[in-house]
């Protein structure tokens, strides 16, 4: 029997306190060795794109494949997950509320264990479908005192900083420009999707730790030259998938600004192999593509979660 899930029952079923934990493990797993990633792959067509990756915990005895689409601006996500023993499918789940937990825990696990533990003030740019479990999941790591979000249109920024502010129970203010949310803050998260730099590596105050959870492309830089150049440690989530995911990275290493061999990966920071920073002074930018493996790791959390509440629909398969 196979366990299909719907993106209301995994609502139901999965809290970001129950993410987090799995994240965070899945990486310390990863960080030695006991996972796998499938890289993303695309395909390109004239109507939209379809994608692919994936992943496989030995430590879970789980296998699993992500695949999404992307029409005319329209997501959708969805995950298999398999028995790695008998191949058995598992569970079939559709992952648009799955992703969005998923990238928050990411990006808080980052900040966990790159960003000064005193941390306490937070600046977002992007307010769209990915922004509020940024911030729910960083105020789960931090002690979150204060937060400035920033869009382009500011009656959306001024919604979402009215609706976190009542969420969060911390005041959330809406800022006017990307300099004012950058400048000052203790952690600051790239969420937006914009295609030219959102961040000016001279607004970075020395401490900060900068999350990019935004587009993934090499066309598409996320931060400026100056960020790359000021950040003492460069982490990344997939060494396999920064060279075609990362494009201010790629841009900059075109132009010897930059060597790959320089990045480090957020797992072994997890692991312990690296440390996420060695001062508190040390500027530290993580870029957060988004991997199969991590998503893997979600599903197996929604069939367990689900299976327990007696969730979804069994099939035969």
């Amino acid at each position: 029997m196979a366990l299909f899930l719907r993106d209301e029952e995994v609502s139901r079923a999965v809290t970001m306190d129950d993410m987090l934990p799995a994240i965070e493990s899945m990486q310390g797993h990863f960080g030695r060795g006991e996972a796998m990633i499938l890289p993303r792959r695309k395909i390109i067509a004239g109507g939209g794109m379809l994608a692919v990756m994936g992943g496989g915990l030995f430590y879970d005895g789980v296998l699993g494949v992500k695949t999404y689409t992307v029409v005319r601006g329209t997501y959708s996500f969805q995950v298999s997950l398999y028995d790695a023993e008998t191949g058995r499918l598992m569970c079939y789940t559709q992952a648009n509320r799955l992703g969005q937990l998923r990238t928050g825990a990411t990006t808080a696990v980052a900040v966990k264990y790159l960003s000064n533990s005193d941390a306490a003030t937070v600046g977002i740019i992007g307010t769209g479908y990915q922004a509020p479990t940024q911030l729910e999941a960083v105020s789960k790591v931090r002690n979150i005192k204060s937060v400035k979000a920033f869009s382009r249109t500011a009656e959306k920024r001024d919604a979402f900083a009215k609706s976190m502010t009542d969420s969060l129970g911390v005041p959330v203010s809406s800022a006017s420009a990307a300099q004012e949310v950058v400048e000052g803050s203790d952690i600051v998260i790239c969420i937006a999707a914009a295609t030219e730099p959102v961040v000016n590596g001279e607004w970075l105050a020395t401490g900060t730790t900068l999350i990019g959870a935004g587009p993934t492309t090499w066309r598409i830089r996320e931060v400026d030259d100056a960020t790359l150049v000021r950040a003492d440690k460069i982490f990344v989530d997939s060494a396999e998938q920064v060279r075609d995911e990362a494009g201010d990275m790629a841009s900059a290493v075109d132009r010897g600004l930059l060597q790959w061999s320089q990045l480090l990966e957020l797992r072994h920071a997890v692991a312990g192999t690296v440390t996420g920073r060695d001062n508190h002074n040390q500027i530290v930018y993580a870029k957060m593509m988004g991997t199969g493996v991590a998503d893997v790791a979600a599903a197996k959390l929604a069939y367990d979660k689900a299976t327990e509440m007696g969730l979804g629909t069994e099939m035969e398969w």
